[in-house]
C-alpha cells in the first residue's frame, strides 16, 4: 500500500512581538503528543550552533559561551519537532520574520498546527503581509501641497496688506504643523511595528509609545521640542 501524500504548509509572518510567553505557547503547540526526543530548540551564536530540548537549557548554553552577554541579541532561533515524514514542525525566527512550516500525511494535523501556531503569532502583532507606510507619507504631501494651493490663492485675492501677510504666516504655519504631525504619526507606527524577539523576558505591550525603546522615545520628544521651537520663532517674526 502506498504511503499517503505528504501535505506541507508554509506561513511567513512580519513585524510580530514575541517574548517568553509566546514561545512557550508555540513550543506547547508544536509538542503536542510528540515522541520523546522529536522536539528541539535551536539557535545559531557566531560560529556556534546549539541544540537544546528545551529553552531553558538553550539559555543555560548560550549563556555559558565566553563571548555572549546579555546583551547579545538573538538573531536567529528554531523551535522543531521532526517525526521524519510522519509530522514535522518548524517555527524558524530570523531577518525579522517568523517562517512557521508544517508538514504530515494527514490535512487535518497539517492545516490545524498552522492555523493554530497563526493564531498564536497574529496575537502576537504578526501579520502575513508586510505593513507599507508610503501611503502615510504621500498623505503629508498632499497636505502640503493643499496648504500651498491655499495661500497661492490668498495672494490673489484684494486684501489690505497686513491681512494679507497674516494669512500667509498663518497658512504657512499650518502647513507646517500639519505636515509634522503626520509625519510623527508614521514614524511612530513605524517603529512601533519594528519586529520583536525576546527570548529571556516577556515584550512590552500596550500603546505605540509604550512599545518604543528609551532611544526612540528620546529621539521622538527631541524633535517635537525642536518643531515647537521653530513654531514659537516664527510666530515671533509675525
Amino acid at each position: 500500500m502506498a504511503a499517503p501524500p505528504v501535505i506541507a504548509r508554509t506561513v511567513t509572518y512580519h513585524h510580530t512581538r514575541v517574548g517568553r510567553t509566546e514561545l512557550d505557547k508555540l513550543l506547547l503547540v508544536a509538542g503536542e503528543n510528540a515522541g520523546v526526543g522529536t522536539v528541539t530548540v535551536k539557535c545559531t551564536v557566531g560560529n556556534a550552533q546549539l541544540q537544546e530540548d528545551t529553552l531553558d537549557d538553550l539559555i543555560a548554553a548560550r549563556a555559558a559561551l565566553p563571548y555572549v552577554s546579555n546583551r547579545t541579541p538573538w538573531t536567529e532561533l528554531t523551535l522543531e519537532r521532526d517525526e521524519g515524514a510522519v509530522r514535522y514542525i518548524s517555527v524558524e525566527f530570523g531577518d525579522g520574520l517568523v517562517t512557521v512550516t508544517v508538514r504530515s500525511g494527514d490535512p487535518i494535523w497539517t492545516h490545524g498546527q498552522t492555523h493554530r501556531l497563526g493564531e498564536i503569532l497574529e496575537e502576537a502583532h504578526g501579520a502575513a503581509k508586510r505593513h507599507n507606510h508610503k501611503p502615510k507619507l504621500s498623505l503629508i504631501v498632499g497636505a502640503m501641497i493643499v496648504n500651498g494651493t491655499a495661500m497661492a490663492a490668498l495672494v490673489t485675492m484684494d486684501l489690505p496688506h497686513d491681512a494679507m501677510y497674516r494669512l500667509v504666516q498663518a497658512m504657512g504655519g499650518l502647513n507646517f504643523a500639519t505636515g509634522f504631525a503626520l509625519l510623527g504619526r508614521t514614524w511612530l507606527r513605524f517603529r512601533s511595528s519594528r519586529p520583536v524577539l525576546n527570548v529571556t523576558a516577556d515584550v512590552q505591550w500596550g500603546s505605540p509609545w509604550s512599545r518604543l525603546s528609551n532611544g526612540d522615545r528620546i529621539g521622538l520628544v527631541s524633535v517635537v521640542i525642536a518643531g515647537l521651537t521653530l513654531v514659537a520663532t516664527a510666530a515671533t517674526l509675525m
